[in-house]
């Protein structure tokens, strides 16, 4: 899954997916961030109310992980430019590959030609920043990591020359993550220990906001899945069986794959470095109780009413039950 999404073609001979951007109506597929620019408001105006609740001083960056084509955080930028201009705070993505790196800089300058902004390679170069607070946003990005398929204590091998998947011994790392998430068949995450050290380390005191599609705990299914031109498939035939979709595998790199996440999995990983849980809801319940309505007030009141009506039917997309409203959850970890 590593070298599908983000491999440099050593392995396979193919540029993973994530090499180019992918995300779009006229792509493979959409996110909040493709609905409209009232998903990166919102968050905007709920970082706000953090900044103020709490009384943060120093120096603070909002920093999106995963940004693709970096809409997401210049829409939260440009939030705080139009409404908040008196913060002074920094802009940034962390973003390994250089390619989106120069996607995620022309997209920000494009978008707000008068702020700064910043490319981080990684965690090492943003903690050498020396932030005082760090507060992180994403968006569908924990269902992007690589994971391992396990089943009881076998785990998922992929075979390179007929690209057959077996399920053979699972290593003592597998089984025992399987073991800490009581996960007996499903999709495990082996870097989301290190990916949260990492991130915690960066700063002493630190926020992390995210959106992703989910469950709150372990169904013990496989939930692996593909993406293309707007079109799902299921690896497994049966979510409960070893039985698979042969010609998905000839795909490579040529389809988004993902799963579900298991909240309840992430909720433990943070709690080991400190990270408290500030609320776990579906994203209709969440973009409410971050001040929805109230950042929709600013925008009627600074722009009118005709201006918020051609933007509400996009409102209902990602609020709506039979939409994203109930099918994605949004999530707060902070150490403060």
């Amino acid at each position: 899954m590593q070298e599908w999404l983000y491999g440099d073609g050593a392995v396979f001979g193919k540029k993973g997916y994530y090499q180019q951007a992918r995300i779009g109506k006229d792509l493979d597929f959409y996110t909040n961030v493709s609905v409209g620019k009232f998903f990166g408001y919102c968050m905007g105006y709920y970082l706000h109310t953090i900044l103020t609740q709490n009384a943060l001083k120093g120096k603070i960056p909002v920093v999106e992980i995963g940004s693709e084509k970096g809409d997401l955080i210049a829409d939260i930028a440009e939030f705080f430019s139009i409404f908040y201009p008196e913060c002074a705070l920094d802009f940034a993505t962390l973003e390994p590959l250089e390619s989106l790196r120069i996607l995620q800089q022309e997209t920000f300058k494009r978008r707000n030609p008068n702020l700064g902004f910043h490319t981080f390679c990684d965690f090492k170069a943003l903690k050498n920043a020396q932030y005082d607070y760090i507060l992180f946003v994403s968006n569908e990005l924990l269902d992007a990591f690589a994971c391992e398929l396990i089943w009881n204590d076998k785990m998922a091998f992929i075979h390179k020359e007929t690209l057959e998947l077996t399920f053979e011994s699972a290593s003592k790392e597998v089984l025992e993550l399987a073991k800490t998430f009581k996960i007996t068949k499903g999709e495990i995450p082996l870097h989301a220990f290190g990916f949260v050290e990492s991130l915690t380390n960066c700063a002493s005191k630190w926020l992390f906001l995210s959106f992703d599609y989910g469950s709150l705990e372990s169904r013990n299914a496989f939930s692996l899945r593909f993406y293309q031109k707007h079109t799902t498939e299921n690896l497994f035939l049966d979510s409960t069986t070893q039985h698979y979709n042969k010609e998905l595998l000839k795909n490579f790199a040529l389809m988004d794959m993902t799963y579900d996440v298991n909240f309840t999995l992430w909720q433990e990983v943070f709690s080991r470095f400190k990270g408290k849980p500030w609320f776990i809801h579906h994203q209709n319940r969440a973009l409410v109780e971050m001040g929805l309505d109230k950042m929709c007030s600013l925008y009627i009141e600074k722009f009118g009413l005709e201006s918020y009506a051609q933007q509400s039917n996009k409102l209902r997309t990602l609020i709506s039950p039979g939409a994203f409203g109930e099918r994605f959850f949004g999530f707060v970890f902070a150490n403060f």
